[in-house]
């Protein structure tokens, strides 16, 4: 009788080591959505200068021949933007050069048909710069157009 006891339980331990060594492993895996991205293109989203309508953005500003503003914009390959304004004393990169330029974008409003006297008035007027030595700017629209100005007085 201890013989089939200790059979007995050979054999049942048996089956639950080759039972439990048999089933699949649960499946752990979600059927979760991939989530892919894709390389942005030019002109593509705000990373790309879409919400503003340009790549590229340089100003310099001079007063009696001291700089007073000097913005630069670029987001071709990466966004960058490095802002001071003298004036106020900012002087700003990244993150917080790209809060203040956003007030500047949305206010002046430039684009690629905007003429070169509008332009140059709406910034001083932002500034609320009545005279200048040096105004320059350089953009870059989404497009492909340049707006060149290189003025001094």
């Amino acid at each position: 009788m201890r013989k089939w006891k200790f059979l007995s339980l050979i054999l049942i331990i048996s089956v639950l080591v080759i039972g439990a060594c048999g089933k699949k492993p649960a499946d752990d895996t979600k059927n979760d959505p991939v989530l892919t991205t894709e390389k942005e293109t030019e002109g593509g989203s705000i990373e790309s200068g879409d919400g503003f309508g340009f790549t590229i953005f340089d100003l310099e500003i001079d007063i009696n021949g001291e700089d007073a503003i000097d913005v630069s914009y670029d987001v071709t390959e990466q966004a960058d933007a490095d802002y001071k304004n003298k004036l106020n004393e900012i002087d700003v990169e990244g993150a917080k050069a790209m809060d203040e330029l956003d007030i500047l974008f949305k206010e002046i409003r430039l684009t690629k048909d905007t003429p070169e006297d509008q332009a140059i008035n709406d910034i001083l007027k932002f500034y609320e710069i009545d005279d200048y030595s040096k105004f320059e700017l350089n953009v870059n629209f989404d497009e492909g157009t340049e707006l060149r100005i290189h003025k001094t007085k």
